[in-house]
């Protein structure tokens, strides 16, 4: 039997002898394994990083809302605050407001917040300080806020005026100070919103007639203790609201809704992971067509090479020594096309992932990835032309020729 460096010296010279053929052939699995490649590394890319907006958004956190007004009262807030394995608690009351400064008003949402707020959305302050439960009329505003609504005059030590409507439709006037400035932050997955004002709750309370809530965040211990601790504080909750076990599950009876850290995670990677699943079928797709463009080339070539290969089995060649001969040709042009294919699917994923500004890399696993699967293909492709010319006949095979 011929030994593979022979049978590879020979694969490669037929395939020179014929470059535009061998190069329109490798053109269909170099567009599969590109389109495979980019995809991917692509998707990894996209998991990565809204995974860290995930995290960046909050530590550990658990949104607990109510479906309607006057639910969540401070009754509710001890309840979740004692509930095995919750860290910090913050309520919020949220409300719309006409703010007024330097006689040019606009209209924001406005939110009484506790000074526990900044830990449990891991508020980063830019300029300033963040308001505490000591503080009355001070007020703290996004970035966005500054920037957008207010053209960049307004900062720490401005004054504004916030009016509101309360229960009795009646408007409501107050003037804050503006303690500090939040910066715009890194991660597009936030709690609230960086173009809004932040003031202490019991103010907001006070201007709306509100004693109730819109929604309470709490944090757990650990990631790992999320659901464990979201499932005390629904437990709890349901028995505070007098809701029975037996319609725990029926969402029509649990006027709460409940959303956690680990929740968002779960919903990117299901995102991250039908994207992917859609653009590996169109990437296959083209690996299909080039793996049947590598067969019919293959037999093409066994047609023209009749002589060559009555001559080669003439002279003692074995039908495995064909056979060998055939397939590492079929393996050696995949391979390249796998090479080529895998290289440009890394840099259009890098150059991708730079203009989307996620976490780029050049993971050489993907290069020898895609090598593996195009060698795979070019062997399950190269099997059966390359039987055909193994099984014909010397004589026969002159003759024809």
């Amino acid at each position: 039997m011929i030994d593979l460096a022979y049978s590879t010296n020979m694969a490669v010279a037929s395939l020179k002898s014929s470059k535009l053929r061998s190069g329109l052939t490798a053109l269909g699995i170099i567009i599969g394994i590109a389109a495979v490649i980019a995809t991917l590394t692509l998707g990894s890319s996209f998991g990565d990083y809204f995974s860290s907006e995930v995290d960046a958004s909050g530590s550990n956190y658990i949104a607990i809302g109510a479906y309607k007004e006057d639910l969540l009262h401070e009754q509710q807030i001890d309840v979740i605050r004692n509930s095995k394995g919750v860290v910090d608690v913050s309520p919020v009351v949220g409300a719309s407001a006409d703010v007024e400064f330097m006689g040019e008003t606009k209209t924001i949402e406005i939110y009484g917040v506790t000074e526990d707020y900044q830990n449990v959305t891991s508020v980063t302050i830019e300029e300033g300080s963040f308001i505490t439960d000591k503080d009355s009329f001070m007020a703290v505003i996004g970035h966005d806020t500054a920037v957008d609504e207010f053209k960049n005059e307004l900062g720490t030590g401005s004054r504004i005026t916030m009016t509101v409507k309360n229960e009795n439709n009646e408007d409501v006037t107050r003037t804050f100070t503006i303690k500090g400035v939040m910066e715009t932050p890194a991660s597009m997955i936030t709690i609230g919103s960086y173009k809004t004002i932040y003031v202490p709750i019991e103010v907001l309370q006070e201007m709306t007639g509100k004693d109730f809530y819109s929604s309470v965040y709490a944090t757990a211990e650990s990631m790992e203790a999320l659901n464990e601790t979201e499932e005390e504080i629904k437990l709890s909750l349901m028995r505070n609201l007098g809701i029975s076990q037996r319609e725990y599950d029926n969402r029509s009876a649990v006027p709460l809704y409940f959303i956690n850290q680990a929740d968002l995670i779960e919903e990117v990677n299901g995102m991250v992971l039908t994207i992917q699943y859609f653009l590996l079928a169109i990437g296959s797709i083209s690996l299909i067509v080039g793996s049947v463009g590598i067969m019919n080339i293959m037999f093409v070539t066994v047609t023209e090479r009749t002589k060559e290969i009555g001559t080669l089995k003439a002279l003692g060649y074995t039908s495995k020594d064909v056979l060998v001969l055939f397939l590492v040709e079929s393996v050696i042009i995949s391979g390249l096309g796998g090479f080529a294919g895998a290289l440009i699917g890394l840099i259009i994923s890098y150059i991708g992932a730079v203009l989307l500004g996620m976490p780029a890399g050049f993971p050489l696993s993907m290069l020898f990835l895609g090598i593996f699967i195009s060698m795979v293909i070019g062997i399950i492709a190269g099997v059966y032309p390359a039987r055909r010319a193994a099984k014909m006949n010397p004589v026969d095979a002159l003759r024809t020729a």
